[in-house]
């Protein structure tokens, strides 16, 4: 099977700034939106138009005087930022704080400035536009005069306020907005491939995440998940392997009556048909036991532990061992198993069948791992409130 293909480490991080920076857009855009109804844009026409008037009449008292008239020309340049220029109504210039003074007016200029007293040359006359504009003069009944003023570009400076915090915000909202993508998208790339990990098998997948946020609690409930996988699965193995370990005795059991019956001793067949009977009892309660956990586990959603059902009654232990030891000799006649039980011992709660499978073992085990002519003992004595065996 292929692995699914792993997403770009970087877009959730990406995603994060796009929304945040279309957020902070659309935050600025409000604000301005708002700013431009509270407080609307002034007009910068009618103020500049006084301020020529009032420059022509300055220049008007001091007309007489060149010298007088360049002083003012020279104090507005450096109070209101006009290079103004004096002119006679003739055209011939008469002092000027201009870098270099602009043309005098044309015949037409003049008879539209003799009617209307201001005329604009240049377009909009504003205080971020360059323009010039022309006062006549007042006083006499003939036009001794004209200024020609000139709005000048502010000298370039620093940015305004409000561009360098939308640029300090974006920057650190870009720097932000990475740190915060890079702390989400690295714990959950991590989670991504330990399930991946397993998904394909390894039970010991592990995100090792420990962070007090709610990814930490996603990474860890994601590990106790992957512990009680685990330990299910071990569980089943177990239970298998307990199922398989309980069904060897009585089939063991059934095979040596078999074959003692096939040799021929009817006596000693006819003795371990109880025998054979038994057994058998003893596998069908295994099977009816396996069968009632998986139909347990199928009504409630749950899974079973390695652990076989218990069904406990009140037992007589001396009777279980005597019954162990006689299975033996049927089993192995040349053994000699001598059962030694102490006299009015109290029944106990317990499981006869997995008990009998117990017994049945050591005993086994005893055949087994001793010399063949040693006598098996088994003792059967009270230990307090209980027996030992």
């Amino acid at each position: 099977m292929n692995a699914a293909p792993r997403p770009p480490r970087h877009r959730l991080a990406l995603r994060i700034y796009l929304v945040s920076a279309a957020a902070l857009g659309a935050a600025l855009l409000a604000f301005y939106l708002l700013a431009s109804a509270v407080w609307p844009r002034p007009a910068h026409r009618g103020p500049l138009h006084e301020l020529s008037r009032y420059a022509a009449a300055e220049i008007a008292e001091r007309w007489e005087s060149e010298a007088a008239v360049a002083g003012a020309l020279s104090t507005l340049r450096a109070t209101t930022r006009l290079a103004a220029s004096a002119y006679r109504w003739d055209g011939t210039l008469v002092a000027s704080a201009a870098p270099q003074p602009p043309a005098p007016l044309t015949a037409l200029e003049r008879d539209e400035l003799l009617r209307t007293g201001v005329l604009e040359r240049g377009g909009d006359c504003g205080p971020d536009h360059a323009c010039l504009m022309a006062v006549r003069l007042p006083g006499g009944a003939a036009p001794r005069g004209y200024l020609v003023l000139e709005t000048l570009r502010p000298p370039r400076g620093p940015p305004p306020f409000l561009e360098i915090a939308v640029a300090v915000l974006l920057a650190g909202l870009a720097a932000g907005a990475l740190l915060l993508g890079r702390s989400l998208a690295r714990p959950l790339d991590r989670l991504a491939r330990t399930a991946q990990a397993l998904g394909a098998g390894d039970l010991r997948a592990r995100t090792g995440i420990v962070r007090r946020d709610e990814l930490g609690t996603v990474a860890r409930s994601f590990d106790e998940m992957a512990d009680r996988v685990e330990k299910l699965l071990r569980s089943q193995t177990e239970l298998v392997a307990n199922v398989a370990h309980e069904l060897r005795t009585p089939l063991a059991r059934i095979r040596v009556a078999l074959d003692l019956a096939d040799a021929g001793d009817a006596a000693v067949a006819r003795e371990s048909l109880a025998e054979i009977a038994e057994d058998l009892g003893e596998l069908e309660a295994l099977v009816d036991d396996v069968l009632a956990a998986a139909r347990i586990d199928l009504a409630d959603g749950t899974v079973r532990t390695g652990a076989p059902t218990l069904h406990v009654t009140a037992l007589d232990v001396s009777e279980l061992a005597r019954g162990a030891a006689e299975r033996l000799r049927h089993r192995h006649p040349g053994r000699t198993v001598e059962v030694a039980a102490e006299p009015g011992l109290p029944p106990v709660e317990g499981d006869a069948v997995l008990l009998r499978r117990a017994l049945d073992n050591l005993l086994d085990n005893a055949r087994k791992y001793s010399p063949p002519d040693a006598p098996i003992h088994v003792r059967v004595a009270r230990h307090g409130p209980g027996v030992v065996l």
